[in-house]
């Protein structure tokens, strides 16, 4: 298959799932090409995205927020598509690129959609609403497929009243690692000795992910464990905030990768306000660490796979979070790599039930074009 792939964020775990994703269908034998934009792009995802053997690699500068210039970007978007098609298949990640794919799509290509995570998710507010009404419409009238990344996901989707006969499951899924980090090497890459008791938070430095309560919590629960410390690895525009608000709690090392990285954490700590299903997480799981949630999508996946999580409220307070930190540095053993769940959670999984997708979508769109 002719296969295209747009992606907003550029980074993160989407960025993460897209160039996975990308991989694994070029060593299926199909025939791949990538459009992102550079807006957000973070520098690991372009390095990987260029080291890719793709058809094509394309810029194409997107806002994260509706606006008039998303008018400009659908018709460069066409364009884009028939200089480059034609294709089989469309595969928008994310929600500004899942609307503009779906819209500027040409008529025998198939529309596919993953949402990584629903803004209406987030909680019902007038904002919310106006996106959960637009993702509805474009799921019924522009959509073959749409692919949730976990069952809490698609489940939401379907309050949303998303068509059930195109709403598909896809867990994200791992590659495996180029090397195996073992915990020395990867304290030694954080700066952190043996005797620190260490809390990663992996992720955007942005509201979605709420850093600012993660070293909040930190810095209570430091005060009653004075081993403890936060690690935060990530990059964002809360980065001054959650400094100021961790203090000497927390240790900032940037964006990194932080599958190399979690070997040296003690506890996984994500404060998220709603998730897709976090890459980090998944990777902490497999890692075999305690993971300190908020009641996020894709936890109870990863509960019923076996791996060890607390669950906090989505509005827990610093001060529980910091409990529940002092409560698992009490019970905690060394963490132990979890084999078990790499099949699971793998990329090859994930490919391959997104290739089946992808056949049924392209049917579905036969059907309907005569």
């Amino acid at each position: 298959m002719r296969i295209l792939l747009v992606i907003e964020p550029s980074g993160g775990g989407s960025g993460r799932h897209v160039v996975d994703l990308a991989q694994m269908l070029i060593d299926g034998g199909h025939a791949v090409s990538l459009i992102y934009s550079p807006t957000r792009a973070e520098p690991l995802f372009e390095a990987e995205a260029a080291a890719l053997p793709l058809e094509h690699l394309e810029r194409l500068p997107m806002r994260r927020a509706v606006g008039p210039s998303d008018v400009g970007v659908l018709f460069a978007l066409r364009r884009l598509m028939a200089r480059l098609g034609p294709f089989d298949i469309v595969h928008g990640h994310s929600a500004k690129a899942g609307a503009l794919v779906r819209l500027a799509a040409p008529a025998k290509a198939a529309r596919i959609y993953t949402p990584h995570a629903l803004a209406t998710q987030q909680g019902f507010s007038p904002a919310s609403a106006f996106y959960g009404l637009i993702e509805t419409l474009l799921a019924h009238s522009s959509s073959e497929a749409v692919i949730a990344v976990s069952d809490d996901e698609a489940r939401h989707a379907r309050g949303w009243r998303f068509p059930t006969e195109k709403l598909h499951v896809v867990l994200n899924g791992l590659a495996p690692p180029p090397a195996a980090t073992d915990r020395l090497a990867a304290r030694a890459a954080l700066g952190v000795s043996d005797d620190v008791w260490v809390v990663g938070f992996v992720g955007r430095l942005c509201a979605q992910k709420d850093p600012v309560r993660f070293a909040q919590a930190l810095r209570l629960a430091r005060l009653q464990d004075p081993t403890i410390l936060g690690v935060v690895v990530g990059d964002g525009a809360l980065g001054d905030d959650v400094r100021a608000a961790g203090s000497d709690a927390i240790r900032m090392v940037g964006a990194r990768n932080a599958r190399m990285l979690a070997p040296g954490f003690d506890l996984f700590a994500m404060t998220s306000l709603y998730e897709g299903f976090s890459y980090a997480m998944v990777e902490a799981a497999v890692a075999g660490l305690p993971i300190l949630t908020t009641e996020v999508g894709g936890v109870s996946a990863l509960v019923e796979a076996g791996a060890s999580i607390d669950r906090l409220p989505v509005d827990a307070t610093p001060q529980q979070l910091a409990q529940a930190m002092i409560a698992i540095r009490g019970r905690s053993a060394a963490p132990t790599p979890a084999p078990t769940l790499i099949n699971r959670f793998s990329v090859s999984r994930m490919a391959a039930e997104t290739v089946a997708i992808y056949r049924q979508a392209y049917a579905r769109r036969r059907r309907v074009r005569g």
